[in-house]
């Protein structure tokens, strides 16, 4: 028996087997999944914030496939296999109020999750055909990471999750994190994302001007993480350290508004979360507050070490600089680099 995979549903497998996701290694059943959005836990006890799971993309085959070693097939090739443990049917919108605190399809996760089949499997699978992009030059596993680290004698490493080209309050907090840790893994979320939100190919390019010419050279590595976003704000920032910790950080950085979307997440809720949690994730959190450029000290700052009232700031983020590149407006130097900027055009956005 055969079932059809998506290519999220195609990195998610790979990530499983080759510890991406540690402790978990297998996509989840319906009390796994009930007690993550419950109680943060797997079912065995072990601390988990969000679901890997695997919707049953053909509906038709939701009583013909428990029980069973079923193929999976990724653009018509046979990829890996499954052995079916569970077919269910979650209740999505309590799921939804539990993982994202909301069921407005306004949320791309509660939109994203919505959208998914109704009936989901699970099991362990096997992948014998890793996917490509395990052939491209930034992609790198936890094992690979964690020989570059030792090869580099890296003691500590932080982590740090983006969705963006780098923008200066990126940086600021990139750079800030250096002062910390021996070094960072500069490690860009490029599955599924909501539309407007920047291409892998963007990223990369950008990423690769920022690194070649203004870090040194030891202290970072950079790898691209093919995993889908949530959107789910602080618990996908708990999420996020967890699997940073699987590549060898010994930090995690959260900042404003991590993983957030819109007004679903205050500004430092996970911060709060991340303190209530730390200690069962052993691995450390830079709470950093969200920089901006103020234009009476003119440098990059926040709002530990400014005192300017808000006449005098100038926000930095994602938001703005896609904003701008959609109006054709000029980038100004405070916000994102002018090397960066001149590689960038509106097709950047996915």
């Amino acid at each position: 028996m055969q079932i059809l995979i998506s290519l999220d549903d195609y990195c998610k497998a790979y990530n499983l087997q080759i510890g991406v996701y540690s402790p978990l290694s297998y996509f989840v059943g319906s009390s796994d999944l009930i007690s993550i959005a419950k109680k943060l836990k797997l079912r065995d006890g072990s601390f988990y914030p969000l679901p890997i799971y695997m919707p049953l993309r053909d509906q038709n085959l939701s009583g013909k496939v428990w029980g069973q070693k079923v193929d999976l097939i990724y653009e018509n090739n046979l990829v890996g296999f499954i052995e079916v443990s569970e077919v269910y049917k979650p209740d999505k919108d309590d799921l939804c109020i539990n993982l994202f605190g909301t069921k407005d399809k306004n949320h791309p996760g509660v939109n994203y999750f919505l959208n998914e089949p109704n009936y989901f499997i699970s099991g362990t699978p096997t992948i014998f055909k890793a996917p490509d992009f395990t052939n491209e030059k930034y992609f790198m596993s936890p094992d690979q990471v964690k020989s570059e680290k030792a090869k580099r004698g890296l003691k500590s490493l932080a982590g740090f999750q983006t969705r963006n080209i780098p923008h200066r309050a990126h940086e600021h907090l990139q750079r800030t994190s250096l002062e910390i840790c021996d070094g960072i893994l500069i490690h860009p979320l490029v599955g599924w994302k909501k539309p407007g939100d920047f291409s892998k190919d963007a990223i990369v390019r950008a990423y690769k001007i920022l690194i070649d010419n203004f870090y040194p050279k030891n202290n970072v590595i950079f790898s691209l993480f093919y995993s889908p976003m949530f959107y789910a704000g602080p618990r996908e920032a708990l999420f996020h350290a967890l699997v940073r910790k699987n590549f060898g950080c010994t930090h995690f950085i959260v900042g404003r508004d991590h993983a957030g979307v819109g007004n679903f997440y205050k500004l430092y809720e996970a911060h709060q979360i991340a303190t209530k949690y730390a200690h069962l994730l052993d691995i450390e959190f830079l709470l950093l507050r969200g920089p901006y450029f103020c234009k009476k000290c003119r440098c990059i700052v926040t709002d530990k070490h400014c005192r300017h009232n808000k006449d005098m700031i100038c926000k930095i983020s994602g938001s703005n600089v896609r904003r701008l590149m959609l109006n054709e407006e000029d980038l100004p130097d405070w916000l994102i680099r002018p090397q960066i900027a001149n590689v960038l055009t509106k097709k950047d956005l996915i």
